[in-house]
């Protein structure tokens, strides 16, 4: 989440599952597809830095942190359903290891808006490593 205000933080969590396409490979170079559905929860934090070292002075050691917590900070979240699709493509190293130059996916999710924040659609570009469980 980016451009957010001083003392706000956020996360982004999806968890999705679906199926990849990938051809036979029949040489280095492997292309591949990919549709997977799930969920994204979406959460933002405000905390008055301030306030919370006023309370923690003040207050008994023995005060719970839990009880504090909603003294000094705010929590917003939302979460909704997901799908992505997106598509790559894998240079093969040797039988175990492979090279993902590039994977570009679309996600789009049925979340509420954030704090006035609309998050329904993202982009991600990946590179990385793909290690290969199989009988070589």
């Amino acid at each position: 989440m980016l451009g957010l205000e001083n003392n706000l933080s956020g996360d982004s969590l999806a968890y999705l599952a679906g199926t990849r396409w990938t051809p036979h490979p029949s040489g280095r170079w492997t292309p591949h597809a990919e549709v997977l559905v799930g969920g994204t929860k979406l959460t933002q934090k405000l905390v008055d830095h301030q306030l919370e070292h006023a309370l923690k002075s003040s207050l008994p050691k023995s005060t719970p942190e839990y009880a504090l917590h909603v003294l000094y900070a705010k929590d917003w979240e939302t979460n909704g359903f997901a799908i992505q699709a997106g598509g790559g493509l894998d240079v093969r190293l040797n039988n175990a290891l492979s090279c993902r130059v590039v994977n570009l996916a679309h996600s789009h999710s049925w979340t509420d808006e954030l704090n006035g924040i609309n998050y329904r659609n993202g982009l991600q570009f990946k590179t990385g490593f793909v290690l290969r469980m199989d009988t070589w």
